[in-house]
């Protein structure tokens, strides 16, 4: 390889999407335990106990942190792939073609901080119906917003990348959507 060609791969690199470019705000560490926080203090104020301060703010101080340390995504040629896992590692890798959504996400935090959670939706893993069609889903949408936050990762066939600054869930949302338009999934092989 020649010095042109390493030179050229580098600034490749440079503009691709991956976490190490579009970083998961250390705020986002803190938005859950500051949550239960707030609702802790004003509970006490009318004369409430409430555990959670005691038991969930350690582990999410402890959890987020390595959830966070251990989440990787990149958009690649042709697909979009996501790493993670603390214990158990997952790899996942989505299509462009079978992707049926993908958006920017704010909650009231994240427009007071100026963050946003960027989702995207797998149209062929966990899009069709099921032997307990809505009862399912509804427990998997459960899932992905433990207290009153998206989860970090893959649940089910949604991905979700909370925490990015809003620009920085922009940017890869259009990128997504492009690469949607030039890699369509192929039909032919269905039948269809």
């Amino acid at each position: 390889m020649n010095q042109s060609q390493s030179s050229n791969q580098e600034t490749d690199n440079d503009f691709l999407i991956t976490e190490k470019r579009y970083p998961i705000t250390a705020l986002w560490i803190f938005k859950s335990p500051i949550l239960i926080f707030i609702v802790s203090i004003i509970a006490f104020v009318f004369g409430l106990w409430f555990p959670y301060l005691v038991i969930a703010f350690p582990i999410l101080l402890i959890a987020n942190p390595l959830m966070r340390a251990n989440f990787h995504f990149a958009l690649e040629p042709k697909h979009f792939m996501v790493r993670q896992g603390v214990l158990s590692k997952k790899q996942r890798i989505f299509p462009y073609g079978v992707i049926q959504s993908v958006f920017v996400k704010q909650d009231l935090f994240d427009r007071i901080f100026g963050l946003a959670s960027l989702a995207v939706e797998n149209a062929s893993y966990g899009g069709g119906f099921s032997l307990f069609g809505k009862k399912v889903r509804q427990a998997q949408n459960r899932q992905t917003q433990p207290y009153g936050q998206d989860a970090l990762g893959t649940i089910g066939n949604k991905v979700s990348i909370p925490g990015l600054k809003k620009h920085h869930a922009q940017e890869p949302r259009e990128m997504i959507l492009k690469k949607m338009r030039e890699n369509p999934i192929d039909d032919k092989r269905s039948g269809l």
